[in-house]
């Protein structure tokens, strides 16, 4: 028999009983984390249900563990049973008493936060106002309160805290941020004012500053009183560059731009900008439409002479505004007359003379092109300068645009010969300007198509439709759709002498372009496979009616579109076009009655949101 000391043994069963302990305790810990994990998942997942089942079950195991504990809560306040919650909330206050701690402080919070949402709002404030009392003095404490009670909408509660925390810690511009956006809430602009300034003088964060401005502005309230707090801390920090840029900034936002100029005047020579600052005004009221607010700006960039480095930027700037500001009156009805549009294309011929081989010159070039175009009809002056452009100032953006407006220039004309060189000379030259190259190829293959050879042209339609990306995209596909209904003879037939019409309304024969669409719309019945270049047809020639300002006729054929093709795919749009034209007619009680017939029969439409729009602007809401 082996004579093993009595220690060594006594020993050896200590190691054993650790070594079982140990390995339970894992096995264990195995269990409750694999549980852990699972209610994890069923709360990512959505099943709120079970997710805090097993949260529960884990505290009422492990109660120490504050992953438990705060999985209950957020899956019983999920439940809407914030009454289940508040035992376990005050048994966890108990673990905590005495601390005066971050942990304690929440846990007070989140009590506020139970009774708050049961009713009990006057123990809710007394509670809060407890942890407020045992809170540390750090900031995170009081925004714990404060969040809480701002979640409950009890913003002013939620100030109250703010500023208490503020004064314990001892930090004048603490909870800045937070602080402006709570006073917003409660209406209260001028403080809401002070606090962002303050913000901003310590971060220096503009846009921040003004995303905070912005969410005062939408109440005449709103606007008024914060644009006198604003007014008066500029006139108290006229050198203050920060507040300078956001009361510049807020004038733009209200539209007050002639106020938002002085502002920007004074700010340009505060920083000694040399115009820089009146040139960003400038641009951005041009951008936004306010073309006599712009013009000054530009002016005063000009004035400063030609040794400014910002005078060719407002030189072209200002020729833009002009044009925008005639397109605006064009827009409206207004006859433009030829000595004002002769007057715009002498300030961009001004700018070419002056800083002649610029990229300023290439886009003044373009615009006098545009003008010629659009607005003078003076084709000849036109093709000139696109020519030009494209001749001159091939290393210029600029060039490979005016390339492709050149060859739909000679489309109109009817000089294909030449549209087809000059788009293919803008493949070659331009390839790497992917936008224009694309539009080139695209224009190509509608040339092959209004010449009838229709196999060449699906195949140049079918490599840019598949190029998901290209903007030309589908456009292409529109194409193929219509191109594919050639396969009988008969069709073949309709969809040429629909690209004969498209074709001559392209080079502005419009009678003739009207005359062949009603003449195809005629020959098509409701049941042909081919039928919707039918309602292509009337709906093209409706709108020749609507360009000639002849609205009867064009109302008859978007009319002609529902009755001949009742069951057709473009039902909506023809209606949409009928409640146009009654809107231009002056009869609007009956184009509102037309939109709204629209929205119950084509419940599906694409034209849903633009119709409701209109619906919108004809009640006056928008």
């Amino acid at each position: 028999m082996l004579n093993i000391p009595r220690n060594s043994l006594l020993f050896c069963l200590l190691v054993g009983i650790v070594t079982c302990v140990l390995r339970v305790h894992a096995q264990y810990s195995d269990v409750e984390e694999r549980k852990f994990r699972m209610a994890e998942s069923y709360e990512q997942s959505g099943d709120i249900k079970n997710a805090s089942r097993l949260y529960q079950e884990l505290y009422e195991a492990y109660p120490a563990q504050q992953r438990y504990f705060d999985g209950v809560v957020r899956t019983l306040l999920a439940l809407n049973q914030p009454a289940s919650l508040l035992p376990l909330v005050e048994e966890q206050i108990a673990r905590h008493a005495g601390q005066q701690s971050l942990r304690m402080t929440e846990l007070l919070a989140l009590k506020g936060d139970i009774l708050w949402k049961t009713g009990k709002t006057s123990q809710a404030e007394e509670v809060w106002r407890q942890a407020a009392l045992v809170a540390p003095a750090v900031s995170q404490a009081f925004v714990s309160i404060a969040r809480t009670q701002a979640a409950n909408r009890a913003f002013d509660l939620a100030i109250a805290t703010l500023l208490q925390g503020r004064s314990r810690i001892g930090s004048p511009t603490l909870f800045s941020d937070d602080l402006s956006q709570l006073y917003g809430a409660v209406g209260n602009f001028v403080y809401g004012v002070q606090e962002t300034l303050t913000f901003l003088r310590q971060t220096g964060n503009l846009n921040i500053a003004q995303g905070r401005i912005a969410a005062y502005l939408v109440t005449q309230k709103g606007i008024e009183q914060t644009r006198d707090a604003l007014e008066k801390a500029a006139a108290a920090e006229p050198t203050n560059v920060l507040i300078q840029r956001l009361v510049g900034w807020l004038f733009r936002e209200i539209k007050e731009y002639n106020r938002a100029f002085d502002v920007v005047q004074r700010l340009d020579n505060l920083v000694n900008a040399q115009g820089r600052e009146l040139l960003a005004f400038a641009d951005k009221a041009r951008q936004e439409g306010h073309y006599d607010a712009a013009l000054r700006g530009y002016e005063k960039v000009i004035d400063k002479g030609r040794a400014n480095p910002y005078v060719l930027s407002a030189l072209y700037g200002y020729a833009r505004a002009m044009e925008g500001r005639l397109d605006e009156a064009q827009a409206t009805g207004k006859t433009l007359r030829e000595e004002e549009l002769v007057g715009i294309i002498q300030r961009y011929r001004s700018v070419i003379h002056e800083y002649p081989n610029t990229a300023y010159a290439a886009e003044s070039h373009y615009r006098i092109a545009r003008l010629f175009l659009d607005n003078l009809r003076q084709y000849d002056a036109a093709e000139q300068e696109f020519t030009k452009i494209f001749q001159q100032y091939r290393a210029f953006p600029i060039a490979a645009r005016a390339s492709v407006d050149l060859g739909l220039l000679y489309i109109r004309r009817n000089q294909l010969a030449r549209a087809a060189d000059v788009l293919r000379s803008t493949l070659q030259l331009f390839g790497r300007m992917r936008t224009e190259a694309d539009e080139a190829e695209f224009y190509i293959a509608e040339l092959e198509y209004f010449a009838g050879n229709l196999d060449s042209a699906e195949r140049r339609f079918m490599n840019l439709a598949a190029n998901p990306h290209a903007d030309i995209a589908n456009d292409a596909l529109e194409r193929l759709a219509l191109i594919e209904y050639r396969r009988t003879p008969e069709g073949a037939d309709v969809v040429q002498n629909f690209a004969k019409a498209e074709l001559a309304e392209k080079q502005e024969r419009y009678d003739e372009a009207r005359e062949v669409y009603n003449r195809l719309a005629q020959s098509i019945k409701p049941h042909h496979p081919y039928a919707v270049i039918g309602e292509q047809a009337l709906i093209r020639a409706g709108n020749l009616e609507l360009r000639q300002k002849r609205y009867e006729a064009a109302y008859k054929l978007f009319s002609a579109v529902l009755e001949q093709f009742p069951d057709g795919t473009l039902g909506d749009v023809a209606m949409m076009h009928q409640a146009d034209v009654l809107v231009l007619l002056g009869q609007k009680e009956e184009a509102l009655q037309l939109y709204t017939a629209l929205l119950g029969r084509f419940p599906r439409s694409t034209l849903l949101q633009q119709v409701r729009l209109k619906i919108r602007k004809l009640r006056g809401d928008a």
